[in-house]
């Protein structure tokens, strides 16, 4: 027996019905019905075991949003909208994507050409990327705070897209030097970049930027606001396209109000 998916999703609130106060009469189940529809439903699972996982998925997002969306609602005009921010893509998109990144993580640099493809596909992407060095450790070199440094630095001589996409897809692993040698390849002034790094301006941009992360939660890299929906990790190319499509519906709704 197969049903379709809104009959499913309305056949499943139905033996919930009946739980929701075992004193109301006008919504008890008979036993037989009841079973009946749960081998229908079963059936169904069975037969069509992604929707399980979708489902989860999908909880998943809604309980990440929940946590971390009012912290996000505070922080979200600066995170956008900061005055001599980096922006790729199309500065006047009608969706942000804020990018929450190391340069030392892998997961970032692996799902960064994702990323790329969607802002290049779509032309009408604000794509905001935030410096997340949480990788370095007490007593190493902090290589990770170094190149986000680095990379602010290399915005004051206009070269940061071009600094941020060689750092992101550089497969060698990062250290200082490899720092300076990435910025020489793009044409960046390495002399006047490192001088430029030790600006306080530059360096408290990179801890406000870590500070607000951290208080939205964001415990790893890569993490992205985009509208509502926030996704934690590297969850591929079609995710990004579904919490844009999710942003550029809401904003619909809310300009038909």
């Amino acid at each position: 027996m197969k049903i379709t998916p809104i009959a499913f999703a309305l056949a499943a609130t139905l033996p919930l019905a009946g739980l929701t106060d075992a004193n109301a009469q006008d919504t008890a189940i008979d036993p037989a019905e009841r079973a009946k529809i749960e081998r229908v439903l079963e059936d169904y699972l069975m037969e069509n075991p992604e929707i399980v996982v979708k489902a989860i998925r999908e909880l998943q997002r809604r309980q990440t949003v929940a946590q971390m969306l009012p912290a996000v609602q505070m922080y979200r005009d600066f995170l956008e909208n900061e005055e001599g921010a980096p922006v790729m893509g199309n500065p006047n998109g009608d969706v942000t994507i804020v990018e929450f990144f190391d340069y030392r993580c892998g997961f970032c640099r692996r799902h960064f050409p994702a990323v790329m493809k969607l802002v290049r596909e779509d032309g009408n992407i604000r794509l905001v990327p935030r410096q997340y060095p949480i990788l370095d450790r007490p007593g190493q070199t902090p290589v990770s705070f170094l190149a986000a440094k680095a990379a602010l630095a290399a915005h004051k001589q206009g070269k940061f897209e071009e600094f941020h996409i060689t750092m992101m897809g550089d497969s060698v692993q990062l250290t200082e030097d490899r720092i300076y040698q990435l910025a020489a390849t793009v044409g960046l002034n390495v002399d006047q970049l490192k001088a430029d790094m030790q600006d306080k301006l530059i360096e408290k941009n990179v801890k406000n930027s870590l500070a607000i992360g951290q208080d939205i939660g964001f415990d790893g890299t890569p993490g992205y606001i985009i509208g509502d929906d926030i996704i934690v990790g590297a969850e591929g190319y079609n995710r990004l396209v579904e919490a844009v499509s999710r942003a550029r519906e809401e904003k619909a709704g809310t300009a038909g109000n």
